[in-house]
């Protein structure tokens, strides 16, 4: 089954970028004036481990995921920091946040290097968890990015400068876009969850997933993928069994977390502003992300005297198919 979902893709690279369009050159005005890399990179703080949930496919429940994941950590007594990488900015509205009030953003984050983190953290709804909000304008990054001086590392830059000892994790809701912000997300976790919705075509993006993961592995040699999170999985239907059974085939060495299963509740605790664990905690989602939060929770970080950690599968050696590990050069 599992050579069904193994289309062909063209190259691709996101550092590669054409020449922006006549009515956009003018947006290069802050040539000369945008903000460079420090010449020296600080020591990363210790303690709180970086997690993104990534997936560049729309609709894989990364930003409910985040939030719930987030919320279920924070029940179970750690010290939670979201970020909202995702310029369409879900995460900030679902946490209760006020787009329109907002001073700065991620944005203003990874544009000003004097800016730090802790002058972007805002409160949210959920109780233990505060949040790095997002803004519309993030859309525009891009690029504005494209006049810095090693723009795929100013995330791992501004997390590296930042004080993290306020906090046990930093769990990032990444775009659903293979992009510059992505690529910054890469360089700068330590971990990745992969949201997938078991369907066929969510097999069938994974290729580029894992060619970008390849390629960004040489700027972050730690990144490793802790497994794929099953969600809005429909227990009684075949297909959904026949997929998880795919991805466990193609896969064999990254786990599978606990399944989310497919339910409405999840929109509904959106539009309250708030979790699924504090707007119906009873509920079987509730119990899932619950589930998903113990389990992140068992696999701790990886340790340099322990090369095969149990918690994840080591980023620099999956044992995926030879046209998924296949590198190419990175231009920057």
């Amino acid at each position: 089954m599992p050579g069904r979902f193994r289309p062909w893709y063209p190259h691709f690279d996101p550092y590669v970028q054409s020449e922006p369009p006549a009515q956009r050159v003018a947006d290069r005005r802050h040539e000369g004036t945008t903000p460079m890399a420090p010449t020296t990179r600080p020591v990363p703080p210790r303690g709180a481990r970086t997690i993104a949930f990534f997936n560049q496919k729309g609709g894989t429940a990364k930003t409910t995921s985040t939030l719930n994941v987030a919320a279920a950590l924070a029940e179970r007594g750690r010290r939670v920091l979201a970020m909202d990488l995702d310029p369409q900015a879900s995460l900030t509205m679902a946490t209760g946040v006020d787009i329109a009030a907002l001073g700065v953003s991620v944005y203003d984050l990874l544009l000003d290097e004097d800016l730090r983190v802790a002058d972007v953290v805002v409160p949210t709804t959920i109780p233990g968890v505060q949040l790095v909000p997002s803004h519309p304008d993030l859309a525009a990054a891009e690029l504005e990015l494209l006049n810095v001086l090693e723009r795929e590392r100013q995330l791992d830059y501004r997390l590296r400068a930042a004080d993290l000892s306020p906090y046990d994790y930093v769990l990032i809701d990444a775009p659903p876009a293979l992009n510059v912000l992505s690529v910054n997300i890469l360089v700068a976790v330590g971990e990745l969850v992969v949201p997938i919705e078991p369907h066929p075509l969510s097999l069938m993006v994974l290729r580029r997933l894992f060619d970008t993961i390849g390629r960004v592995r040489r700027l972050n040699p730690a990144l490793r993928v802790l497994g794929f999170l099953p969600t809005k999985v429909h227990h009684s239907s075949r297909l959904a069994a026949d997929m998880l059974a795919a991805l466990a085939d193609e896969f064999p060495d990254l786990p599978l977390l606990p399944s989310v299963p497919l339910s409405v509740k999840g929109a509904e605790s959106v539009a309250e502003r708030t979790s699924i664990l504090q707007y119906m905690p009873r509920s079987g989602v509730a119990a899932a992300y619950r589930d998903v939060g113990a389990w992140i929770e068992a696999r701790g970080p990886a340790t340099a005297a322990d090369p095969h950690p149990a918690s994840a599968i080591d980023a620099a050696t999956p044992t995926t198919p030879a046209s998924l590990r296949e590198e190419v050069p990175i231009h920057v």
